[in-house]
């Protein structure tokens, strides 16, 4: 009697983790408003009021021209040497709160460039792996560093005009709904901190440029000195800073 076993070359899916998710160009209102999917509203809890590494995920309403600051954020890892490398990201305060269609708002919006994990995953910021670009509201931005990760977030406002925060914002939240399924991670030339000052880069005159050289660059928690130094920021103390109780 012959026996027979099926064998198939296609790769596994991984199991990526549920705390991320890609946002989705949902198209635009008559009103000209965005509309983003898969944007991060909040991280289920246990209840202990620890964080689940899972997500609630929903649509978002964007009004481009509503925006009022934006933020260089950092999120030092405290419990690193000098908190380095740490993250970087950008936070989007508006004029009136953002919504989405069931109803709930929050004040504002983050954009992160992030390793996309697989579940239960940890950070390891090695070239290859891929990437995804994170949008979630400021509260749940705030309860992943604070709660999920447990590390504090600085936030540096960035001096750019109004023309310049809509610009920025139009270009990251469509950057955030292109593919990236084959855009791999690199902690020098594709990561946090270097995407987010490419577009900076090309909203600002040449004298604010931050070269690709410049070592406080690369590293996000030394970024704040770069930014300032080029005048995008009034000084390296924060302007707004959550920390763990």
């Amino acid at each position: 009697m012959m026996r027979w076993m099926f064998v198939t070359n296609r790769p596994q899916q991984p199991n990526w983790s549920q705390i991320q998710s890609e946002a989705r160009d949902l198209g635009t209102t008559p009103d000209g408003r965005m509309h983003l999917g898969g944007v991060r509203w909040d991280i289920l809890n246990n209840p202990d009021g620890t964080c689940q590494e899972k997500g609630v995920f929903s649509d978002v309403f964007i009004d481009p021209e509503d925006v009022k600051d934006v933020y260089l954020t950092i999120k030092p890892f405290t419990d690193k040497p000098g908190g380095t490398p740490g993250h970087a990201q950008l936070h989007f305060d508006f004029k009136h709160p953002v919504t989405n269609s069931q109803g709930e708002s929050d004040r504002g919006l983050s954009m992160s460039v992030e390793i996309h994990f697989e579940q239960g995953g940890s950070w390891k910021p090695t070239e290859g792996q891929p990437t995804l670009y994170q949008v979630c509201t400021w509260s749940d931005s705030i309860e992943n560093s604070l709660g999920f990760h447990h590390y504090p977030l600085q936030l540096y406002r960035l001096n750019l005009s109004h023309e310049q925060q809509v610009a920025l914002l139009k270009d990251r939240m469509q950057a955030a709904t292109q593919n990236h399924s084959e855009d791999k991670y690199n902690p020098v030339t594709n990561s946090c901190i270097s995407t987010l000052r490419h577009a900076i880069n090309a909203l600002v005159p040449e004298a604010q440029q931050i070269s690709d050289a410049d070592p406080n660059a690369k590293v996000p928690v030394w970024a704040p000195k770069a930014f300032k130094k080029h005048q995008l920021i009034d000084s390296t103390r924060p302007d707004i800073e959550y920390q763990n109780r």
